[in-house]
């Protein structure tokens, strides 16, 4: 069974998790972190990185603070967990 289903806009995605029914609105950058951590990507150097190629002329304080915002916003909805094998 397929954990998400997702539909993605410009500036948005909605993520629908199939195992809890919860749905979630995502901004671009967040829903970005997402798609790094189902590729099995979850550390800070991902996220930063993802954050980093949507925001290139940040300085590397602020690209933190957009990482650590992203990552607490998807754990906040349960989405930092890797995807489960079948």
């Amino acid at each position: 069974m397929q954990q998400f289903l997702i539909r993605t806009w410009p500036d948005g995605s909605v993520v629908f998790n199939c195992l809890t029914g919860d749905t979630h609105a995502l901004d671009p950058m967040t829903y970005r972190a997402f798609e790094a951590i189902q590729r099995g990507d979850n550390d800070q150097a991902a996220i930063l990185a993802v954050c980093q190629s949507l925001s290139p002329q940040s300085p590397a304080d602020e690209l933190e603070s957009m990482a650590q915002a992203c990552y607490e916003r998807l754990d906040k909805c349960g989405l930092t967990a890797p995807p489960q094998q079948p």
